[in-house]
């Protein structure tokens, strides 16, 4: 089964990204966690902890779905985020696309739980799922 996409909208934090090389080379040195603490710095604590929250959900996600669920965060402020806000007219973040044909928006874990679920269901050739409701 190929795995179902999963487009995450939503702002996100700009930081100030280096080469490979350059990042391995201030990992080594420490810098790049004060470097990352200092800009982190400059956004409200709202959002921060909106980003966290987003973050965990992912993780949960991640978790819950493994090889079925293929995820890309896109930043509301960079060119694709503003192409597909437009695209599929969204005006709340974070928003979520499913495959490319449902949206939502918001923060119930249900209902975007609900929507991969039916996309899944959708993926899996008919001949298994025969199989999968003779479990239920």
């Amino acid at each position: 089964m190929r795995p179902i996409l999963l487009e995450i909208i939503a702002d996100m934090m700009t930081t100030i990204g280096h080469c490979r090389h350059c990042e391995i080379f201030f990992d080594e040195a420490g810098l790049n966690k004060r470097i990352y603490e200092k800009e982190s710095d400059q956004y409200p604590p709202d959002f921060i902890q909106t980003l966290e929250r987003l973050f965990n959900w992912t993780q949960e996600l991640k978790r819950l779905y493994k090889h079925r669920l293929f995820i890309r965060l896109i930043d509301a402020k960079s060119f694709v985020g503003f192409y597909k806000s437009l695209r599929y007219r969204i005006r709340k973040y974070p928003t979520f696309i499913i495959e490319g044909k449902e949206t939502y928006s918001g923060w119930d874990k249900d209902q975007l739980e609900g929507l991969l679920d039916k996309h899944i269901l959708k993926a899996i050739p008919s001949r298994h799922r025969h199989l999968h409701s003779s479990y239920s």
